[in-house]
Formats: C-alpha cells, sequence, structure tokens
C-alpha cells in the first residue's frame, strides 16, 4: 500500500496532466497491493532495500504505466526511487512508533481503503470517455442550447503555413504560389507537413507568434503573406478565415468538447444506475433529519452587521435577542 500511495504522489507531481496521473494512480494501485499480497518475491535484481522493504527491478518497472513508459525519463525513475527510499524510512518509522496502531489513523486507513475499492470498482464498472458514442443529434442540440458557452472570448483565425529553412528558400517558393496551388507546394517544400485540410483547427491570434500574429491580422481572407522569419524557420502564410472576439464558434469547433461534455454525463449516469441497482440490494436507512445546521445563524434581512465602529465600547459576547 505505500508503494502505492508513494507512486502516486510522485506521478501526481510530476506529469503534465493531471487527470493522466490520477488515472495511472489507480492503476499502480492495484498492481501495488497484487505485489503486497505476495510472500515470495521474483529474482529480480534489488533497486533499493530499507529494513526489511526492497524494490526489485522488476517491480519498478512494472509500476510504470505503459502510457507513460515510452517518454519518461531516467531521471524521473532514478527520483522516483530515491522518493521510495525516502517514504520507506518514513514508514518504518512511523510503525516503530506505532501511529498506525492510533484510532484517528486507523480510521483515516479504512477510509483510504474505502476509497480506493470504490475507486477500483468504478474504473472497472465504467465504459472509458472515449469508448462511449455520443449520437450527432444529441451533440447538435446541446449546441444549439448552450450558444452562449461558446462565443468566442478572444480573435482567431485559420491558416495553412509553409515552412522553410531560410530566407532564398522561402522567397522562391512564395513566387510560386497562385490561388489554387498552395496546398500542393506545402506539401513539396514544407519541413512541418500540412494538415488534413479537412480538420484544420481555429487559433487564438495572441498564441501564436507575434510576428506570425501580425502579419496574420494583416491579410485579408484567402490573401497570402510574404515570408516571415520566425521561431522554427521562414514561414508563408494563407489566411483561410479570421473570425473576431464575440462571434460564435461552429460547431465543427466545439464538436469535440460537446462530445467530451456528454460522454462524461452519460457515463455519471451510468454510474447512478449502478448505486441505484447495488442500493435495491442492500438495506440502506438514513436519517438526514437528525442532522442540525452547524453554521451561525445569518443576520436576519435588511439588518446591518455590526462591525468595530457599531460595538459598544463595553462589548459583551452576550448577543441580546
Amino acid at each position: 500500500m505505500d508503494l502505492c500511495k508513494t507512486i502516486m504522489y510522485f506521478f501526481s507531481h510530476n506529469m503534465k496532466t493531471k487527470s493522466h496521473a490520477i488515472r495511472a494512480a489507480a492503476a499502480i494501485a492495484c498492481a501495488a497491493l497484487c505485489c503486497a499480497g505476495c510472500k515470495s518475491r521474483p529474482a529480480s535484481p534489488e533497486v533499493a532495500r530499507v529494513g526489511s522493504s526492497v524494490l526489485t527491478l522488476d517491480e519498478l518497472y512494472k509500476s510504470i504505466p505503459p502510457e507513460y513508459s515510452d517518454f519518461i525519463t531516467r531521471e524521473q525513475v532514478v527520483n522516483y526511487v530515491k522518493q521510495w527510499v525516502d517514504n520507506k524510512i518514513l514508514y518504518h518509522e512511523a510503525l516503530r512508533l506505532k501511529i498506525d496502531k492510533e484510532e484517528t489513523m486507523r480510521a483515516r486507513l479504512r477510509r483510504t481503503k474505502e476509497d480506493l475499492l470504490c475507486a477500483e470498482l468504478v474504473s472497472r464498472s465504467a465504459v472509458p470517455l472515449q469508448d462511449i458514442r455520443v449520437p450527432d443529434s444529441l451533440i447538435e442540440k446541446y449546441y444549439s442550447e448552450n450558444k452562449a458557452r461558446f462565443v468566442r472570448e478572444k480573435n482567431v483565425a485559420k491558416y495553412l503555413q509553409i515552412v522553410c529553412d531560410d530566407m532564398a528558400a522561402a522567397k522562391k517558393v512564395r513566387a510560386l504560389v497562385t490561388q489554387d496551388n498552395f496546398l500542393f507546394l506545402a506539401s513539396q517544400y514544407s519541413k512541418v507537413p500540412p494538415p488534413d485540410v479537412r480538420n484544420i483547427p481555429y487559433v487564438k491570434l495572441d498564441e501564436i507568434p507575434p510576428e506570425l500574429a501580425q502579419e496574420v491580422s494583416a491579410t485579408a481572407v484567402n490573401g497570402t503573406t510574404g515570408a516571415i522569419k520566425t521561431g522554427i524557420g521562414w514561414c508563408i502564410v494563407r489566411v483561410l478565415d479570421k473570425q473576431p472576439k464575440g462571434t460564435l464558434c461552429q460547431l465543427a469547433e466545439v464538436k469535440d468538447d460537446i462530445t467530451n461534455i456528454l460522454a462524461g454525463t452519460m457515463q455519471n449516469a451510468a454510474l447512478e444506475r449502478l448505486i441505484s441497482s447495488l442500493r435495491n440490494k442492500m438495506i440502506v436507512e438514513t436519517h438526514l433529519e437528525i442532522i442540525a445546521d452547524q453554521r451561525k445563524s445569518a443576520p436576519a434581512e435588511g439588518a446591518v452587521p455590526k462591525t468595530a465602529d457599531t460595538l459598544p465600547d463595553t462589548a459583551s459576547p452576550e448577543i441580546k435577542e
């Protein structure tokens, strides 16, 4: 269990995507629990040891989620091992002090176990978001009913670009550009492959290099810029469209976002159905009426709260009705 907690902490502080870190931690937790139940260890080289606790090379590699294995650096793995050692030192000291025997800590450990098992059940029962199929009719309905949420907050543009290594090459390509051959030239001369023209996104002008944004802003739709020096090379840009702040995003621009929202809603609904079906198989009682409101009484409507300026000089802790 402590191995699981250490890995969860490490990945949650070192991964760029927090949601990825949470999914990784859940997967690691299951692996750690399985390893904890095994009395015999595999014949694998020891990476670290603290007292009777051993971290083998196999356990270390198995603790890394497959989706991260291709881009986790050796330095990150070494840092994790160092954290594992520190964690084990603290863990053994906590056991020596019998902190795990304290009633408050035992209660926290029980809650942690419950939370982990609940999360694992949900993970096993739920259909992954990417596998949920959201009908186009629902997407269109959501877009139609929530257009106010899809108003652009910044100026945007959609464009193609040809990126060359030097100014001479860029000027040579620019001289070949006509109204109809930009995409062909991009496929032939650009060191950055052109995107699928069916899926070119709008980009916020304040999120692209300033020198590029300035030229795009000054160029008419369907127009082509001259050679522009940027950090990735010399660029030639064909402006496909521009939309100012305050305009409504097209459905195609926000379809993926809406799909994720609706898929999440469908996933939550499936979870509610699961809980409902399980509730019918168990004895469940609630007595919410016995819960008192712990907040202090709010002042009557229209009443002016007392401040330091309005309190009498001999303020009393009693509050007169």
